[in-house]
Formats: structure tokens, C-alpha cells, sequence
């Protein structure tokens, strides 16, 4: 489940479809988590993700800056995904962005070319 807050509707409409691709694509369907996302400027980065417990669930806070573009927009937030993933896994190598670098566009491009943005 995702919470998006933030930005304007299209922001909301185009982070919540890339989520669920992301959810899909990455194979974190079969985990039991929840993303709050929230669209709004950051200073000096586009995107950070930071895990959260609450009383026996799991939760990811992700900030995405709506001040790139469209393309860039989507792969900040799969970035953000990817870097679930990893906390649910447990397993990157050192701060995970490396891996988050290389897949980020590659899957964006692949979610763009499915036509769902």
C-alpha cells in the first residue's frame, strides 16, 4: 500500500502507477510493507528513502523532488524502489546506490516502453 502526498495530481498519479509497477517488476509483492511518499523539493538531491518500524509492520518513507523531469521524475522514484528492495532483502553492497545507479533507467525505460506513462 502507498500513501502519496504532495505535488500536484499528475506527480501523485504517475508516482503511485511507477510504485506498483516497481512492487511488481522487483518482485516485492510477495512482502507485507507500506511507502509513504511525498513529492516535494529537496535541497542539494532528488530522492532519499528511509525505512521505518511501527508496532510489527514495516514502513518506507520516500521523498521524491518534482523538479526534474518527467523521465527523471519516474527513475528517481524506482531509485527510491530499489532501494526497498534492498532494505527487505537486506542486501546491497555499501550504501547500495551503485546498483540503484545502473537498474534505475534501464527500468525506467522498460516501464515506459509498457505504455503506462
Amino acid at each position: 500500500m502507498a500513501i502519496i502526498r504532495g505535488g500536484k495530481q499528475h506527480h501523485r498519479d504517475i508516482a503511485q502507477t511507477t510504485i506498483d509497477w516497481a512492487i511488481s517488476r522487483l518482485g516485492l509483492s510477495e512482502h507485507t510493507f507500506e511507502i509513504t511518499l511525498v513529492i516535494q523539493a529537496l535541497d542539494g538531491h532528488y530522492g532519499e528513502c528511509f525505512p521505518a518500524r511501527e508496532a510489527h509492520r514495516l514502513r518506507y518513507n520516500i521523498t521524491v523532488s518534482p523538479d526534474q523531469s518527467l523521465r527523471d521524475f519516474i527513475g528517481t522514484i524506482v531509485h527510491e524502489m530499489i532501494h526497498v528492495r534492498q532494505y527487505l532483502e537486506n542486501e546491497w553492497t555499501g550504501d547500495g546506490e551503485r546498483e540503484c545507479s545502473e537498474l534505475e533507467m534501464l527500468l525506467t525505460d522498460e516501464l515506459w516502453k509498457q505504455g503506462l506513462i
